[in-house]
C-alpha cells in the first residue's frame, strides 16, 4: 500500500451490478433462459472510493444499502480495503441497489435495469446529525445519485471543505444544475455537460465554450472528458486540451470513474499542480481501460506515474 497522500469522503453509489445472457434467442414479454455472466461491485463513488484507496488514500464512504445480504458484502469488501464504512447507512426493510443488464445471445443489450431507491434516501434528516463530522474532511466527492435537495444542503453546508462533482448520467447530472457556484471542481463528460449548459459537445471548441459557460456561472476548475479523443480542462486563466494516452484498450468500463480517482489522488495533495492531478487521471483511465473489470486490483504508484509521463497538453 502506497502512503497516504489525501483525506476524502465519497458521498453515493455502492451496489452490485449483475450481467446475464440469454442462452437462445432473445423473445421480449417471455420467460428467456440465460446464464449469468458476472456479479461484480458498483456504483460510481464505490468505484472511485476504492482506486483511490488503491492509490493510498485515507478514503471513508457515505452511501445506503438495504437489511439484505447484498448490502452486508457492499460493506464488507470497501472495509477489507481499509475503507471508513461507518458512515455506510443500512436501511431495514429496504433492499440495496443493484444493475442489472440482460444481454441477448449476440451480447447486445436487450435490457438494463437499475434499483436505485435507496439513495433517494439519503436525505438531509438522515445526514444532518453528522454534519460537522463530514466538515472534518477536507475534500468531498459527491455523486449524482444522492437526492438533488440533500446535494443542495451539501452545497451550502461544507464549511472549508472542498466539494467535488460526479455527474453519474446525463440523467442525474441536472441534480448539480442549481449549485454549480458552490463547486470546487466538477468533472463531467460531454451528454452530463450538455445537460448542465445546454451545450452540444462534439468537439473541444464546444467543449471549451460549455467550459466558459460554466466557469460563468462560478465554478473554478472544470473537467471535461471527450472518451476516446481526449481531455478539455480549464483553470485559472488558462484552458487546455489534453490527448488521451496511449492505451491497449480491453474493457472501457470504468474509466470514467478511475479518471477521478486518479485526478483526486494527486490534486488532493497540498502542493500538487492542477496539470499534474490531469495526467494522473489520464494515466488511471489509460490503466483502468486496459484491465477486465472496472478495477486494477495490482495498481502501484510507479505505473500511474510512469503512464501520467506520456501526458501532453495544448493551450485551447
Amino acid at each position: 500500500m502506497i502512503t497516504p497522500t489525501a483525506n476524502i469522503l465519497c458521498f453515493g453509489a455502492a451496489h452490485f451490478d449483475r450481467t446475464l445472457q440469454c442462452t437462445g434467442h432473445y423473445i421480449p414479454a417471455a420467460s428467456n433462459p440465460v446464464r449469468t455472466l458476472h456479479r461484480k461491485p458498483g456504483g460510481v463513488a464505490r468505484n472511485i472510493a476504492v482506486h483511490l484507496r488503491l492509490l493510498g488514500n485515507n478514503v471513508a464512504m457515505l452511501g445506503a444499502v438495504g437489511d439484505d445480504g447484498d448490502g452486508e458484502q457492499v460493506i464488507a469488501a470497501l472495509a477489507d480495503l481499509g475503507i471508513d464504512t461507518r458512515r455506510m447507512i443500512k436501511l431495514e426493510g429496504k433492499h440495496t441497489a443493484g444493475y442489472t443488464a440482460i444481454l441477448d445471445e449476440t451480447g447486445e443489450l436487450a435490457m438494463g435495469m437499475m434499483d436505485a431507491e435507496v439513495y433517494d434516501l439519503l436525505t438531509i434528516d438522515r445526514l444532518a446529525p453528522h454534519l460537522s463530522n463530514f466538515q472534518a474532511w477536507p475534500w468531498w466527492l459527491i455523486d449524482a445519485n444522492l437526492p438533488a435537495q440533500t446535494i443542495a444542503w451539501l452545497a451550502e453546508n461544507k464549511g472549508t471543505a472542498k466539494m467535488c462533482a460526479a455527474t453519474v448520467s446525463p440523467s442525474k447530472a441536472v441534480r448539480f444544475k442549481d449549485v454549480l457556484g458552490k463547486l470546487d471542481l466538477l468533472i463531467t463528460n460531454r451528454a452530463e455537460a450538455q445537460i448542465l449548459t445546454g451545450i452540444e459537445i462534439n468537439d473541444k471548441s464546444q467543449a471549451k465554450t460549455a467550459i466558459e459557460l460554466l466557469r460563468g456561472k462560478g465554478v473554478p476548475d472544470v473537467i471535461i472528458t471527450l472518451g476516446a479523443t481526449g481531455v478539455v480542462s480549464s483553470t485559472g486563466l488558462e484552458t487546455s486540451f489534453w490527448s488521451p494516452l496511449p492505451t491497449r484498450v480491453r474493457d472501457v468500463n470504468g474509466a470514467g470513474d478511475a479518471f477521478y480517482s486518479g485526478f483526486l489522488a494527486s490534486y488532493a495533495k497540498p502542493g500538487t499542480s492542477f496539470d499534474a492531478a490531469i495526467a494522473s487521471g489520464l494515466a488511471m483511465a489509460s490503466l483502468t481501460a486496459e484491465t477486465d473489470g472496472t478495477t486494477v486490483w495490482n495498481l502501484t504508484q510507479d505505473a500511474v506515474s510512469s503512464r501520467a509521463a506520456q501526458a501532453r497538453k495544448t493551450s485551447l
